[in-house]
């Protein structure tokens, strides 16, 4: 099954990002809560993968909308020039009370789509995830850097000065990167986790606004939404655009001081 699932997304890949085309198209495998096919997605999806559930789950129905507000978020972000590879990773007992979408309590799942992905070729992999300092991902993380593959992380929600996902943020060096969430005035918002101290290891973080950021979810309702999750795709759409401007942090240094 999942070879036969590998072997689509290949074809998929193959025909998104340029070998029957004239002009590539950058594939991005969106590792979330699953994409649905709304009027604005619809032309550019090219698969999704339910990697978590022991029976797959209807393609593009997802339970929860955070993943389509990922890749909506995306699909702003490249004005459309983007493919989309859905990975389902969301547990089917659903999330705990009071916990945020998409909740996935094993890294296996995260792991095994990072390395789908991996194998299916695509150009970047956006993970808008709340992750564990998980082995298994981390491994995953540095298999598809090796390739040259951008690995986009959200840097996390607790406010902490530190972000929560180090481990694999460094495995990734430097074709992986920490996006923490900056507010509509260029200011860090209070919830992002901040970069932290870069003499712990070497690793990336940047900065994208997170607040309020236009959105729609599974019924294509408009939405603004706030996070580190959101602040992510934006990144993925530079990094495959290949735009010099971020804003890049440094250690002590407030993100209005560090753009560029």
């Amino acid at each position: 099954m999942v070879r036969r699932a590998i072997a689509a997304l290949l074809f998929f890949v193959g025909w998104a990002s340029g070998a029957w085309a004239i002009e590539p198209i950058p594939v991005v495998a969106v590792i979330d809560s699953g994409v649905a096919a709304t009027p604005e997605l619809k032309p550019l999806l090219i698969g999704e993968v339910d990697v978590a559930s022991p029976i797959a789950r209807q393609a593009y129905h997802p339970r929860y909308d955070h993943g389509t507000m990922v890749a909506t978020i995306l699909a702003h972000a490249t004005g459309g020039s983007v493919r989309i590879l859905s990975f389902r990773i969301d547990d089917p007992a659903g999330c705990p009370a009071q916990s945020v979408p998409p909740c996935q309590p094993s890294g296996a799942p995260i792991a095994r789509a990072i390395r789908m992905a991996t194998e299916a070729g695509v150009n970047a992999i956006n993970l808008s995830l709340s992750l564990k300092d998980d082995v298994s991902i981390a491994s995953a993380v540095r298999d598809a850097t090796s390739r040259g593959i951008r690995v986009v992380m959200a840097a996390g929600n607790q406010g902490l000065d530190h972000p929560a996902n180090l481990r694999m943020a460094i495995a990734g060096y430097p074709h992986a990167v920490l996006v923490g969430a900056l507010d509509v005035d260029g200011q860090a918002w209070s919830g992002s986790n901040a970069p932290g101290d870069h003499s712990a290891g070497r690793y990336n973080y940047v900065w994208q606004r997170g607040v309020a950021v236009p959105s729609r979810t599974v019924d294509g309702t408009s939405v603004y939404v706030t996070g580190t999750s959101f602040a992510a795709p934006i990144e993925t759409a530079r990094l495959i655009r290949r735009e010099p401007r971020a804003v890049l942090a440094r250690a002590g240094a407030s993100p209005a001081q560090t753009l560029r």
